[in-house]
């Protein structure tokens, strides 16, 4: 029978990563959809690491390579990406010194590219986020190591309007704590430092018009 997947992978870890954080390994694109000032959402593209793709496409009995059936990305999305949002999607979102997470994506899509499952959704923003804010795609359990490939995109809708400005930039206002030595279940959330934690600075995509 397959295994339930909680989160990304609650389930089995490799002996080579089995004893400490993190377990998963992902490689973030993004691109930003823009109408003059006002940030309407944007895309996120995600690119798992070799081992829990080879994870994933075991549980769901997914084919060696080729395009996904709808059908297929329907079971991803509800056995492997949904429950996501008890993590905020692994997305922080900033405003001066507010900081929030999507309550809900939308558009998924899952494919596979050579050894690599690869993930895309979009993350729709209210009109609050106009001008500058930040963006930080960033497990809080620190499960999951992410990094950003290149320089995000973007589109522009309105003619004439100013093109954005991206930089990589970490915010020292906003450490995440997380436990080294948590095993594949732990994917506890810590709010304050604790004895064993170990403090780190998600690098945030800052957006300036």
């Amino acid at each position: 029978m397959r295994k339930a997947i909680i989160a990304l992978a609650l389930a089995a870890a490799t002996s080579a990563t089995a004893f400490a954080h993190p377990h998963v390994f992902i490689d973030v694109s993004l691109s930003f959809d823009f109408d003059g000032d006002r940030c309407l959402g944007f895309w996120q593209e995600w690119s798992f690491d070799p081992v829990f793709s080879a994870q994933i496409k075991n549980d769901f009995m997914l084919p060696a390579s080729g395009p996904l059936s709808r059908a297929l990305q329907d079971e991803l999305y509800n056995g492997a990406f949904i429950n996501l949002r008890r993590y905020g999607f692994y997305t922080l979102l900033r405003r001066g010194d507010k900081r929030e997470s999507p309550k809900a994506v939308t558009q998924f899509g899952a494919e596979l590219r050579a050894n690599r499952i690869v993930y895309r959704f979009y993350v729709p923003l209210d009109a609050s986020y106009s001008g500058g804010f930040s963006v930080a795609v960033f497990d809080t359990t620190y499960y999951s190591a992410v990094r950003y490939l290149g320089q995000p995109g973007f589109t522009q809708r309105r003619e004439g309007a100013a093109t954005p400005r991206f930089s990589v930039e970490s915010d020292r206002r906003f450490p995440v704590y997380y436990n080294p030595q948590g095993g594949p279940q732990d994917m506890t959330t810590y709010t304050r430092p604790a004895p064993g934690l170990l403090t780190i600075y998600p690098d945030e995509i800052v957006i300036r018009l």
